[in-house]
C-alpha cells in the first residue's frame, strides 16, 4: 500500500517534472553565451601552410 493517495502523485509527478524541466533547460543554455557562433570563427591566414602532419599527441583509443 502506498503512502500517498493518487491525487498526491500526481501533484508530486507535475512538480518534478516542472523542476526536471527548469534543470534541463538551464543545462542547456548554461554557458551558451560563450559559444562560438556561425560567422564569428577565426579565419586562418592564408598565408601559413597547413600542418603537414596531424597533432598525434593526448589521448588515443588504443
Amino acid at each position: 500500500m502506498s503512502v500517498l493517495d493518487a491525487d498526491q502523485i500526481v501533484t508530486l509527478t507535475e512538480i518534478l517534472v516542472t523542476l526536471a524541466t527548469i534543470g534541463i533547460a538551464w543545462a542547456v543554455y548554461y554557458g551558451s553565451d560563450r559559444a562560438e557562433l556561425p560567422g564569428e570563427a577565426r579565419v586562418p591566414e592564408p598565408t601559413i601552410a597547413d600542418d603537414s602532419a596531424p597533432d598525434t599527441e593526448g589521448r588515443t583509443l588504443t
